[in-house]
């Protein structure tokens, strides 16, 4: 039983579901030469989000039950901001309109579906840079607007 992952600019790696969710995500963060902190999840080619990340025990959890043998996926990084409750998802398939032109839009509905449900704050597009990246003066900046009354 195994699946192939797509990510970075056009590669590919087969892996086994016969191991835990953790030891898959922790061989595709290698792969893929992601931060060991980063999160990652897999969209399936129609679109749809495996939520690998949202599993409770993934140490225990079999990958096999959560993906069909046979099937490609698409790496993504998942970015949860942590002051809401909204979630950016970011491909690190390079040129994924190239490859898959429906997923593009795809992964913005998740993210905007993600924001929509956060009410305490504003709805901003999501941008493919993590709210850790951000720089002090964007931190600072972002903080004065809140303060600002209106």
């Amino acid at each position: 039983m195994f699946i192939t992952v797509r990510y970075g600019a056009n590669c590919q790696e087969i892996v086994n579901l016969q191991c835990c969710i953790l030891n898959l995500t922790a061989h595709l963060k290698r792969k893929c030469q992601c931060k060991p902190e980063d999160c990652i999840d897999l969209l399936d080619e129609t679109g749809t989000l495996m939520n690998l990340s949202k599993v409770e025990n993934p140490a225990t959890e079999f990958a096999s039950k959560y993906l069909r043998e046979r099937k490609h996926y698409i790496l993504i990084r998942v970015i949860r901001e942590e002051s809401s409750e909204a979630t950016c998802y970011e491909s690190l398939l390079e040129d994924l309109g190239k490859h898959y032109p429906d997923l593009t839009g795809r992964l913005q509905q998740l993210s905007a579906k993600t924001q929509g449900r956060d009410q305490r704050r504003r709805a901003q597009p999501c941008s493919s840079i993590p709210a850790r990246h951000k720089t002090t003066s964007q931190s600072k900046r972002s903080s004065e607007l809140k303060d600002t009354p209106k």
